[in-house]
C-alpha cells in the first residue's frame, strides 16, 4: 500500500467523524427540501395579529432571530398560571387496547399517565423499564397533561372538566368557559398508540369571541433509567414545517436555553443554582415580517426510544418548547479530558393554532390526533408524513431504511430470533454484495504495491523534473494496466453503507434490551464488572482492534513510515467504539474478520503476477 492508497481511509475515517456537522451544516444548507405550497388556511392567517417578535422563533431555521424568555415555575408564577380553584374531585379514567394504557384525569382533561404494556410472543413486555423487569415503559405527564387543550379564554391549567361520558376506548369532557364559550372534547384510543381528539367549541353568546394562542400541548418526557449517549442529545424536538424534510431543534438546545439565565429582577442565574420548575421557554412557527406564517404540520417530543406526537387536522400556527435544565454531569473524553455538561433533564411542547374569531352561536370543531408508542419506522411511517424520519437517519436515509427492515426481518425469520445474529448476518450480506467491489480494491492496492520499486527508481532517476516524473508515472501505469483510483473508488462506493448501518445500529430500538451471548444488551457497551473494577471491560472493541492491527500486518507496504501510520488506526478506533453500543462493536468486528478471512482467500488464490521487464 502506498501514500495515495493511504488517503481514503483517512478520507472515510475523517467523514465518519464529521458526519453529523456536514449533514446539518452543509446538506441542508445548501440542498433544502422543495418547499410545499403554503396551505390556503394558513395565508389567511398571516392577517391575524402576531405574536409579539421578542417572544417568536421561525419554524424554519433562518426565518427569523431566536429569543428566549426564562420564568420561574412554582412558587413563581404568574396568577394565570396557577391551576383552577375550587375544582371538582378528580376522575380518572382508563383506556387500553393491549399495546397501551392511559390514564385521563378530568383535571385538564388530558392524558397524566401512558404505559407501553405490548408482550412478545413469549407473554413477556415489549417495552419493560429496565432489562428483566415485570414493570412496563411508563410516562408520567400529571404535572403537565398530555393531549390537554391550552389557551383558551378562561382555560386554567388543570381546570377541571365534566366528565359527560365514558365508553370502552373513548372519553368526552365538557367545560364551560368565560363569556358563554363551551369547551366540548372527545378522546378516543384506537387499535394502535394513537388518540384521536376531537374539541368543540360553541359560543353560546351573543356576541364574537376571539381565540388567540389556544392550541394542544405534549406532556413531559424524560430519559429513560440507564439511557446515556455523549455524542448525541436524547431529549429532542422535531417539527414537520410546511416542507418535506424534518426540522431538528435539539442540536439548537444548548444556544435557545443559554446555561446563564435571568430571574424576574434581571438577575443573572447560573445553570447550577437554578431552582427545580425553572423553565426556558421558546416560540416557534412564526416566520419573518415579509413572509406568510409557515404551518406546523406536526410536533413530535421524544427521547432515545419513545415519543410523542401531535398532530393536527389543520397545520398549527406555531410550535412552542419547553425544557429544564438538570444537574450537571462530569465526564472525560476519550478517557483523558475532563469536562462538564448541562444536560436538558425534561422537554416538552405545545401547538398553538391560527387566531380565529367565533362568531355568535357558532361551532368550531377541532380535530388532531396525539401518538405516544415506540420510536419504531414501520408504527411511525402509518401515522402520518414524514414522521418516521423523527427516527433521524441522516443523509442516507434510504439506504439506513433498508437496512432496518432486512435485519428486523431476519431476527423474526431465522432461529434464534436474535438481533445478534442478525447483524452478524446482515453483516456477511452486505460482505458479500460488496465482495467484487472489495476484492477488486485489493488488487489494485497489490499491484500498485508491486510497482512500487518502479515508481522509485523513476522519482530518482527525474528527481529535477516533476512534469517529467508525472509523464513517467502515468506510463507506468498504463504499461501494467493500473488504475491509480482503483483501489479508492470501490470504497467510496460503500461509505452509504457504512454510515447507513452506523447510524441505524446506534439507534434502534429494536436492539434495546437484545441479549447476545455474554452481551446483556445490544443497545449499550458490554460494561463487564463495571460494579468490581476501576471501568468496564468491553470485549468487543479489543477484539475489533486486534483484528483490525492484524488487517494491517496482512496488507504489508514499504514504506515504514505510512506503515506506524495505519498501525495507530487500530488504536484510535478501539478509543472511539470502547463507548459505542455493542452492536455497533459487533457489526465492526464481524466486518474486519470476514476483511482478513479474504485477503488471506486473495493471497492463496491469486498470487502476484510477476511485473513486466
Amino acid at each position: 500500500m502506498n501514500k495515495k492508497d493511504l488517503i481514503p481511509i483517512i478520507a472515510l475515517f475523517a467523514l465518519f467523524l464529521a458526519y453529523p456537522t456536514i449533514d446539518k451544516k452543509i446538506i441542508a444548507k445548501y440542498f433544502p427540501p422543495k418547499e410545499k405550497p403554503v396551505p390556503a388556511a394558513a395565508a389567511e392567517t398571516a392577517e391575524a395579529p402576531a405574536i409579539p417578535s421578542d417572544l417568536s422563533l421561525a419554524a424554519a431555521p433562518g426565518a427569523a432571530e431566536i429569543a428566549v424568555e426564562a420564568a420561574a415555575a412554582s412558587e413563581t408564577a404568574a396568577p394565570e398560571a396557577l391551576p383552577e380553584a375550587g375544582r371538582a374531585p378528580e376522575v380518572l379514567t382508563t383506556l387500553a387496547n393491549g399495546r397501551v394504557e392511559l390514564t385521563l384525569s378530568s383535571h385538564g382533561a388530558g392524558v397524566v399517565r401512558a404505559a407501553l404494556v405490548a408482550q412478545r410472543k413469549d407473554g413477556r413486555l415489549l417495552y419493560p423499564i429496565e432489562a428483566g423487569s415485570d414493570a412496563p415503559v411508563t410516562f408520567d405527564f400529571s404535572d403537565r397533561p398530555a393531549a390537554a387543550p391550552i389557551g383558551y379564554p378562561g382555560l386554567r391549567p388543570l381546570a377541571g372538566f365534566e366528565v359527560a361520558s365514558e365508553t370502552a376506548d373513548s372519553v368526552s369532557y365538557r367545560k364551560v368557559l368565560s363569556g358563554g364559550l363551551v369547551l366540548n372534547r372527545t378522546l378516543t384510543l384506537g387499535a394502535g398508540y394513537q388518540v384521536q381528539i376531537e374539541d368543540r367549541l360553541e359560543n353560546a353568546s351573543a356576541a364574537a369571541i376571539p381565540l388567540r394562542g389556544h392550541g394542544l400541548q405534549a406532556g413531559f418526557i424524560v430519559n429513560l433509567p440507564g439511557e446515556k449517549d455523549e455524542q448525541t442529545p436524547l431529549l429532542g424536538v422535531d417539527t414537520l414545517t410546511g416542507s418535506e424534510s424534518v426540522n431538528y431543534w435539539a442540536s439548537e438546545f444548548s444556544r435557545w436555553f443559554s446555561t446563564t439565565s435571568q430571574d424576574a429582577q434581571g438577575k443573572a442565574i447560573a445553570v447550577d443554582d437554578i431552582p427545580k420548575g425553572f423553565f426556558a421557554r421558546l416560540f416557534s412557527g412564526k416566520p419573518a415580517a415579509h413572509s406568510p406564517p409557515l404551518p406546523v404540520d406536526w410536533a413530535a417530543v421524544k427521547n432515545k426510544y419513545f415519543a410523542q406526537i401531535l398532530t393536527p387536522e389543520d397545520s398549527a400556527q406555531e410550535c412552542r418548547v419547553d425544557a429544564t435544565y438538570g444537574a450537571p454531569v462530569s465526564s472525560t473524553f476519550l478517557f483523558l479530558f475532563p469536562r462538564t455538561s448541562h444536560p436538558i433533564a425534561q422537554v416538552a411542547a405545545s401547538l398553538r393554532m391560527p387566531d380565529f374569531e367565533l362568531a355568535a352561536g357558532q361551532t368550531l370543531v377541532q380535530n388532531a390526533t396525539w401518538y405516544i408508542g415506540p420510536k419504531v419506522y414501520t408504527e411511525l411511517k402509518a401515522n402520518g408524513p414524514h414522521q418516521e424520519d423523527i427516527l433521524q437517519l441522516g443523509f442516507w436515509r434510504v439506504v439506513g431504511i433498508w437496512i432496518l427492515k432486512i435485519m428486523v426481518w431476519i431476527q423474526a425469520h431465522i432461529w434464534p430470533y436474535s438481533y445478534g445474529l442478525a447483524i452478524i448476518l446482515l453483516t456477511f450480506l452486505i460482505r458479500i454484495i460488496f465482495w467484487p467491489l472489495n476484492h477488486k480494491s485489493m488488487v489494485s492496492t497489490r499491484h500498485m504495491q508491486e510497482i512500487q520499486p518502479l515508481i522509485t527508481a523513476m522519482k530518482e532517476k527525474f528527481k529535477d523534473n516533476p512534469q517529467r516524473q508525472q509523464q513517467e508515472m502515468m506510463a507506468i501505469y498504463k504499461e501494467h494496466k493500473i488504475n491509480p483510483m482503483g483501489g479508492c473508488l470501490p470504497m467510496l462506493v460503500q461509505i452509504p453503507v457504512f454510515f447507513a448501518l452506523f447510524v441505524v445500529l446506534r439507534g434502534a430500538i429494536e436492539l434495546r434490551f437484545s441479549s447476545f451471548l455474554w452481551i446483556s444488551d445490544l443497545s449499550t457497551p458490554e460494561n463487564l464488572f463495571k460494579d468490581v473494577l476501576p471501568f468496564p471491560i468491553n470485549i468487543l472493541p479489543l477484539f475489533m482492534g486486534v483484528t483490525m492491527w492484524l488487517q494491517q500486518k496482512m496488507t504489508p507496504t514499504s514504506d515504514p513510515q505510512q506503515q506506524k501510520m495505519m498501525m495507530m488506526m487500530p488504536v484510535l478506533f478501539t478509543f472511539m467504539f470502547y463507548s459505542f453500543p455493542s452492536g455497533l462493536s459487533l457489526y465492526w468486528s464481524v466486518n474486519q474478520v470476514m476483511m482478513i478471512v479474504q485477503l488471506a482467500w486473495m493471497k492463496k488464490f491469486h498470487p502476484p503476477v510477476p511485473l513486466k521487464k
